[in-house]
């Protein structure tokens, strides 16, 4: 029959109504992976699984059952401070399990060095999530790819700087969500993630970073699942039970990468023009023959002849 796709799933419009959110709201869900919109056999447009969507109603009721609705804040993505360091790092040492964990002094140095490699999420001012985009040297990258060095080896010597105009490459050292919450509040804390992270790309876009490529490699699902639905390209690692993930900046077609390759052309136009200087050489000759010019066409002039008194 030709309304029997009404038995599996639900319309755009019924997604709406029965999980309260606008269609742009509907689309965040899609891109963190919560929702997977198809199109059946003989259907024009895009349907919604009942599954899914009952899935995620359940968990969202479930949640706000579990808070007083009234106080509730949506998580906020900030650059971490070095007030926050020892939170975020319970919290990695929890997402991890103590495996690998780099040390909290060890965390609080890089971050001196480069404020700008530490981010959170937090919720009620607790913190809820973490990532951590440190530039580091490619062959120090492909070192913790291939884990010839482990990131708590790193010294605050491999940690870069960030300087404009300067090709750089960025490892994502870390990002994860608290332990022992709701599927829900996951799901939420890593649209967070996703979103803050895509918005720091363009912010240094704007600052003139020039960034090269993205790596990353994790093994804990919250990891992975966020890598993916970032849009990274998934690469076989050498490491067994190990996810690898890059993005090529120059040529990747991402939405969130073109902003930010749009953003650093906004910054190379403002910058002031470049003089020559006297390192190019086609410059130094040129000068050279206008200033030939000028010697030969300047009239001479001829020198006085004095006269000289002999001694008396």
């Amino acid at each position: 029959m030709r309304d029997d796709w009404k038995k599996d799933y639900y319309t755009p419009q019924e997604v709406k109504e029965i999980l309260g959110m606008t269609y742009s709201a509907i689309q965040n869900q899609i891109n963190v992976g919560n929702l997977h919109p198809t199109t059946p056999p003989g259907r024009k447009h895009k349907l919604y699984s009942k599954k899914e969507v009952d899935e995620l109603k359940q968990e969202m009721d479930a949640w706000l059952a579990s808070r007083n609705i009234g106080k509730a804040t949506a998580p906020k993505f900030v650059k971490a401070t070095i007030e926050d360091m020892p939170e975020a790092w319970e919290v990695a040492d929890a997402v991890f399990g103590g495996h690998n964990t780099i040390p909290l002094e060890k965390r609080i140095e890089w971050l001196r060095k480069n404020p700008d490699i530490d981010y959170l999420v937090k919720q009620d001012e607790q913190v809820m999530g973490y990532f951590s985009f440190i530039p580091l040297k490619p062959e120090t990258i492909d070192d913790l790819l291939k884990q010839r060095r482990f990131a708590k080896e790193l010294t605050t010597d491999d940690v870069l700087p960030y300087v404009p105009n300067t090709p750089t490459d960025i490892y994502g050292m870390a990002i994860g969500v608290r332990p022992n919450v709701s599927l829900y509040q996951k799901r939420e804390y890593g649209k967070a993630l996703l979103i803050g992270a895509q918005n720091l790309l363009r912010t240094l876009g704007l600052k003139g970073i020039l960034i090269r490529t993205i790596q990353a490699h994790s093994n804990t699902p919250d990891g992975i699942r966020i890598m993916r639905h970032m849009g990274f390209t998934e690469v076989q690692s050498t490491i067994p039970g190990m996810h690898d993930f890059i993005i090529n900046v120059e040529t990747s077609g991402l939405p969130f990468i073109k902003k930010y390759r749009e953003a650093l052309e906004e910054w190379q136009k403002a910058q002031p023009p470049q003089h020559e200087t006297d390192s190019n050489p086609d410059s130094k000759q040129q000068r050279k023959n206008e200033l030939r010019k000028t010697t030969v066409n300047k009239p001479t002039r001829k020198k006085p002849v004095s006269s000289t008194s002999g001694m008396p």
